[in-house]
């Protein structure tokens, strides 16, 4: 006699409740592993598309060799005199005042013609100071 026909009613619902619970933890199981598969599969992939940027990035920063030129027979004749270094020109610096927004320039005056003494450059002058009331000058 199977031992399930000898089971409790209420002993036998618990376990198809086992056996169900058993069935779904199978699924999902079955589930997960079908996932890992799936993204061991996307990882190889990604891996081998790694490793061919690898290999271009390595191939433009080492280029392939160069072919070598063509026999020196062909090439003409080494030119065995010597030019003169060429000189940089550059044109020489003005002297006095410089335009440099195109409007016309003045001389102005030296200290001395302004009546200024010569250290004049190195005082300071006080400005009047205005007070928060917008008065006149103290």
């Amino acid at each position: 006699m199977p031992r399930a026909l000898c089971l409790s009613p209420e002993h036998r619902d618990v376990l198809l409740w086992i056996q169900s619970g058993q069935q779904k933890t199978a699924d999902e199981i079955a589930e997960l592993n079908r996932n890992v598969d799936a993204q061991q599969a996307e990882l190889r992939r990604i891996s081998d598309q790694i490793a061919t940027l690898t290999q271009r990035i390595e191939g433009l920063q080492n280029p392939a060799p160069v072919a070598s030129p063509a026999p020196a027979a062909s090439l003409p004749p080494a030119r065995t005199t010597s030019k003169p270094a060429k000189r940089d020109v550059r044109p020489s610096k003005p002297q006095g005042l410089v335009s440099v927004g195109g409007g016309p320039l003045t001389a102005e005056p030296s200290t001395e013609q302004r009546g200024l003494p010569q250290n004049a450059c190195h005082m300071r002058l006080r400005l009047p100071t205005t007070s928060k009331t917008d008065g006149p000058p103290s």
